[in-house]
């Protein structure tokens, strides 16, 4: 059947053809098309050769340009401009922490540039519970005044007790421990670490685990009642020495009444040493 359709092609070009062909060009229209499938025609407008856009890619400049992000003031830029100003307001040694008894919602700024002033506070001084009124100021002006409920941290390394003190123990720094504390939790003055405990010594009983605070020192007490001490008078080159008990106690640089014992006449004499006062005229 193939032959005898090629030979009927043939046929009707011998007669209809002007030039002569080769059987070889018939050949070529009888193979199949390349991909075996049905041309595609060219999207309308598009120039051969050309592949189309995708519909997803914009045209260049037609994408709106992106809209700057707002500027808020957040709970934490807040308490940081908080924690800057309360230095201004308060001798404050430590690491001071600020926080808010309420939440906080963020507010929209104008300008990037923003600081915090405390312009009313409590007159007890810097508590651990304290109400103030705070400016805020950005961009040269003032955006508002706010009323603020703080809770107040100062954290310190103190001296703690890592046993059970009693009373008339005298202290060193190799006996204690040092730990980080909030000093405003505390009703009494703590004893830092930089702070020089020796001569002192325990006015009361210190349980396991307590801070040392200023109330539970005294000065050590070098002469105690009722013991003997020598007694030294002075009178320009003339020096006496005698012997004497004391009236009363007192640590080094007191002032205390001693007695001779002698003639048991009472004199004042103040605190050298453990041992020794010196008879004042």
């Amino acid at each position: 059947m193939i032959r005898f359709g090629r030979l009927l092609l043939l046929a009707a070009f011998a007669l209809s053809a002007t030039a002569p062909m080769a059987v070889a060009d018939f050949d070529k229209l009888l193979e199949p098309v390349q991909g075996g499938g049905r041309r595609t025609a060219p999207p309308s407008g598009s120039a051969p050769g050309v592949a189309p856009l995708a519909s997803s890619q914009a045209t260049a400049g037609s994408a709106p340009a992106q809209a700057q992000a707002p500027l808020l003031l957040t709970e934490g830029e807040l308490l940081a401009a908080i924690e800057r100003d309360l230095p201004k307001r308060y001798f404050i040694q430590g690491e001071l922490r600020v926080s808010l008894v309420r939440p906080w919602v963020a507010l929209q700024l104008q300008s990037p540039d923003f600081f915090a002033e405390c312009v009313q506070l409590p007159p007890s001084g810097l508590a651990s519970n304290m109400p103030v009124i705070v400016r805020g100021v950005s961009g040269g002006k003032i955006v508002a005044e706010w009323p603020l409920q703080l809770k107040v941290q100062v954290w310190q390394d103190a001296w703690v007790a890592p046993q059970r003190f009693e009373r008339g123990q005298v202290l060193s720094r190799g006996m204690l421990t040092v730990q980080k504390m909030d000093i405003l939790r505390e009703p009494n003055p703590l004893i830092t670490e930089e702070q020089d405990i020796s001569g002192f010594e325990l006015a009361q009983a210190v349980q396991q685990g307590r801070p040392i605070t200023r109330r539970d020192l005294v000065e050590r007490t070098l002469i105690k009642k009722g013991q003997f001490v020598d007694a030294i008078a002075n009178e320009g080159a003339l020096s006496m020495r005698m012997r004497a008990v004391a009236v009363e106690g007192g640590p080094a640089g007191a002032v205390i009444r001693v007695r001779n014992l002698d003639t048991r006449k009472e004199f004042f004499a103040q605190v050298i040493n453990e041992n020794q006062v010196q008879v004042r005229f």
